[in-house]
């Protein structure tokens, strides 16, 4: 796999000769495993994850920029993975910044973190995950911008608690609830007491009423159906562990990868629905993964610490 990144990166150099490219074709006919190779590099680089990642906080203009960057920055013996995370990781890097200045209190990857606001209700952010704090004389107000907090309420039916996140607002008096924000929706969990969840693109006689137990998603297009859950397995990152039953392989990657300090990449799209059942430790997310692999029809390829195919 080295030898193919070597070879992809080399032959989109400004630079790259006649006779380099007769010694590319004649390496890729040697055998049918260096052909292969050459192609998974070259779809790896191209993968459309790796576009929407960047496109996140990047112009797409930027994007191609920053490809031809780390073509031309190429030498032999590099990792193909330094170009990829040049473009993704400015990506990132810029959203971060941008996160930095919004939010009171933030965490890294992997990172948890008990906060106590100045009415001792009590917000456990989960990993990369930041909230802005509001407080005013008739209410309270906290934003998620992004990730995932548990939030503690003191009661105090004069001045509603509210957790906003993608326009979607949930009010509690005095509950414990959770606000995920799985960037295509926000998904709100209770655990004790009750609160109103409601959709600031719809009428307020829309708003979605939870007790203990439930659980909604509220997406583009509103409110879907209200689940009972487990509420132990939903808030088990609260104790370090995550909880999969018949999860698909995409959403268990999907959270999985806001505890790995990298970006991981399905491969194989057939896997994306592959039932995930298993309890898994936070700890050492790095792990879980080799975990995965040996216990599941699936291949995992390190491309290097920080990056991992899975096919």
């Amino acid at each position: 796999m080295n030898e193919a990144t070597a070879w992809f990166m080399r032959q989109a150099a400004d630079d790259f000769s006649g006779a380099e490219r007769r010694r590319l074709d004649a390496w890729r006919a040697q055998s049918p495993a260096h052909a292969r190779a050459y192609d998974r590099v070259q779809a790896l680089w191209n993968a459309p994850e790796l576009q929407q990642a960047a496109a996140r906080s990047v112009a797409s203009d930027t994007i191609d920029t920053l490809r031809r960057q780390a073509h031309r920055s190429w030498r032999r013996g590099s990792m193909a993975a330094a170009a990829v995370f040049l473009l993704v990781g400015m990506a990132l890097w810029s959203d971060a910044v941008l996160m930095w200045l919004r939010s009171d209190y933030s965490t890294g990857i992997g990172e948890q973190r008990v906060v106590t606001l100045p009415d001792r209700s009590v917000v456990t952010l989960n990993t990369d995950s930041s909230i802005a704090v509001v407080y005013e004389s008739d209410r309270r107000r906290v934003e998620l911008l992004r990730g995932e907090a548990s939030f503690a309420v003191q009661p105090n039916p004069e001045r509603p608690f509210t957790v906003e996140s993608r326009g979607v607002a949930t009010t509690a008096v005095g509950t414990e609830f959770l606000v995920k924000d799985r960037e295509t929706d926000v998904q709100v969990t209770v655990l004790s007491g009750s609160v109103l969840v409601a959709d600031g693109k719809r009428r307020s006689d829309q708003a979605v009423r939870l007790a203990a137990g439930d659980q909604v998603s509220v997406g583009p297009q509103g409110a879907g159906a209200v689940d009972r859950v487990d509420t132990a397995a939903v808030a088990a990152w609260m104790q370090g562990r995550l909880v999969f039953v018949r999860t698909p392989l995409a959403d268990v990657v999907h959270d999985l990868a806001r505890y790995h300090r990298g970006y991981i990449v399905i491969w194989n799209p057939a896997l994306q629905s592959l039932p995930i059942t298993g309890i898994y430790n936070l700890s050492d997310p790095s792990h879980v993964f080799t975990t995965l692999a040996d216990t599941l029809p699936i291949r995992m390829v390190r491309l290097t610490d920080h990056l991992i195919v899975i096919r």
